[in-house]
């Protein structure tokens, strides 16, 4: 055996080793993008149903706050009125996001109660002669030169009492989940302050 061929028989074997290396480094970094990807899906994956989640919050908030004299009756343990039913449960909405015939997200108005936060005085000023809701909170005072102000800048006869409303939100095959708070102002006569804001 000459010494030429014993050399060739030693790169042989060394071709070998590169080759597996390079193989085992190629499988490696096929792996780890294949898990990056899963970890990027997953991500976007919960952000969606977290968005999901506060959307669906937000609409029951809004809905609710178009009807807020209703929502505060239905407070009371006694009353049979609610905003909202979903499964029994009164202020809870439920949505169906996927449209299999199952809720997918809950929504819970009364955890924790919305509560009156408290009173704003309303001036003169800020009210609008020609907006039928304002006139009645007027306080008329005798005009004196121009005629067609609004009437003094004093205190008028309304209030503006301010709520703290609340939905917590979950989605129930995820466990994402939401809290959302909105504060809303409603005009109430000076006189039913007590009543309006306990």
């Amino acid at each position: 055996m000459n010494a030429h061929s014993v050399f060739v028989g030693q790169q042989r074997g060394a071709v070998l080793v590169i080759a597996l290396i390079m193989l085992l480094l190629t499988t490696l970094i096929a792996v780890s993008v294949f898990d990056m990807g899963s970890s990027n899906l997953a991500v976007v994956s919960n952000l969606e149903n977290k968005r999901q989640v506060e959307k669906a919050a937000e609409a029951t908030l809004e809905e609710a706050v178009n009807d807020l004299p209703l929502l505060i009756e239905s407070l009371s343990p006694e009353s049979p009125k609610a905003v909202f039913f979903c499964e029994g449960k009164k202020n809870h909405k439920c949505f169906d996001i996927n449209g299999d015939g199952s809720d997918d997200i809950e929504v819970d108005l009364a955890n924790p109660v919305p509560s009156c936060i408290g009173m704003t005085p309303i001036t003169n000023n800020q009210l609008d002669a020609t907006d039928i809701n304002d006139q009645g909170c007027f306080i008329g005072t005798q005009q004196v030169g121009v005629v067609g102000g609004s009437g003094s800048g004093g205190q008028s006869l309304c209030s503006g009492s301010v709520w703290d409303l609340r939905a917590r939100a979950i989605d129930l095959s995820s466990g994402a989940q939401a809290r959302i708070r909105q504060g809303i102002s409603i005009r109430v006569s000076n006189n039913d302050i007590a009543t309006a804001c306990p």
